[in-house]
């Protein structure tokens, strides 16, 4: 379950086992039940969306994880998908084993969502897509990835693929994974709660304009530290390996945009670097090492400061948040339907089942190579 809330996106992945209903739960986690039919209904809407399976596989593949393949054998009446693999089933079963822990959790906390809740996290659900079709397309030209696409696809035209309640379950989930995050950050998680912790932090998301260099040696960059002393660093920067300047924004997006870009170790806190300062060396990814000058330090406003701040707080939650679904899922009373998988209690997840009986496959042919029916010799 761990890849659940470290992506804060829901790694959903599969098609039905079978394409009608049959009437008994496909599990059962602490005395709530997971019906067949709800399972095959949001597999159905999985299936039915090239694109949305796209953005699965790009995920995996950025994460170099791989999401099992979904078909299996039979096609019914019009196309449908019949039946599919067991281990792509087994991987949408332990999804949402996950969701109603992560439900049961809220509920033992306390923990609702609102209107406005569930509106950020569709937006961040849309822009969490958006980034991994962008990031895909950077990296591979695979069809597999991108979707043959001309420019990579938004989350908006994503999630248009896909039924309207299938995607509202989605993102109230998110809504719920990041109350939950909030929580266990010891803030509450409300419009209230965000501003008094805002109020008592609000240092910690000033609004900042950076320039950063690139050396390739500690030497090169102990040089254009001691010309910058008499020289803008805006001008020794041209000399570098590589520069440029960040656009202004809360400093927790400016620190995380200069780890991506420049491989700037967690441990270095900008925030601590005065304004009109060029920092020490700093070592980075590669051996190269990094200097940094904060131009224009400002206080944002709540407003400005909203979404990263909530992002902000979840991060400090997320662990938490983690250990407590992970300790749910270990303790968890669940039964599970063994055309589906086996529940495992000491890991916390649905495991591929095994073979399956000949009595459980419905069309066993399916399985078996068709006969020979060509010529013959003689």
């Amino acid at each position: 379950m761990k890849w659940f809330l470290a992506l804060l996106v829901v790694l959903a992945a599969g098609i039905a086992w079978a394409a009608f209903a049959v009437p008994t739960n496909a599990a059962v986690v602490n005395g709530s039940a997971i019906s067949q039919q709800q399972l095959n209904s949001d597999v159905t809407a999985i299936a039915g969306s090239p694109d949305y399976q796209c953005y699965l596989n790009s995920q995996a593949a950025l994460q170099q994880q791989r999401v099992p393949p979904p078909a299996g054998a039979g096609k019914g009446q019009g196309g449908q998908v019949t039946t599919a693999t067991t281990a792509f089933t087994a991987s949408y079963l332990d999804t949402e084993v996950s969701r109603v822990l992560i439900e049961q959790l809220a509920n033992q906390k306390g923990v609702t969502t609102s209107s406005t809740q569930e509106a950020d996290a569709r937006a961040s659900y849309e822009g969490q897509i958006t980034n991994v079709m962008q990031q895909a397309a950077q990296e591979t030209q695979d069809p597999r990835y991108t979707c043959g696409a001309v420019k990579p696809l938004t989350g908006e035209e994503v999630l248009a693929t896909l039924p309207a309640s299938f995607v509202d379950d989605q993102v109230a989930l998110f809504a719920t994974i990041s109350a939950l995050q909030e929580d266990f950050a010891g803030v509450k998680p409300t419009e209230t709660g965000l501003r008094a912790y805002f109020a008592t932090h609000h240092a910690d998301f000033d609004i900042v304009c950076t320039t950063a260099a690139l050396y390739s040696s500690a030497g090169d960059a102990t040089t254009a530290l001691q010309q910058a002393q008499s020289t803008p660093f805006s001008e020794v920067a041209k000399q570098a390996l590589r520069s440029g300047t960040f656009p202004c924004a809360p400093l927790p997006v400016v620190v995380a945009q200069l780890e991506q870009a420049a491989g700037l170790p967690s441990t270095f806190r900008l925030g601590d670097l005065p304004v009109g300062t060029v920092s020490f060396p700093i070592p980075v990814q590669n051996g190269d090492f990094l200097l940094l000058q904060i131009t224009r330090r400002t206080p944002a406003t709540y407003d400005e400061a909203k979404q990263v701040l909530a992002l902000d707080v979840q991060n400090k939650g997320g662990a938490k948040t983690q250990d407590a679904l992970n300790a749910a899922a270990r303790h968890a009373t669940v039964s599970v339907d063994p055309r589906y998988g086996l529940w495992n209690p000491a890991k916390g997840n649905v495991l591929v089942p095994f073979t399956p009986e000949p009595s459980d496959v419905l069309n066993a042919g399916a399985n078996t190579a068709p006969a020979f029916t060509g010529p013959t010799n003689g």
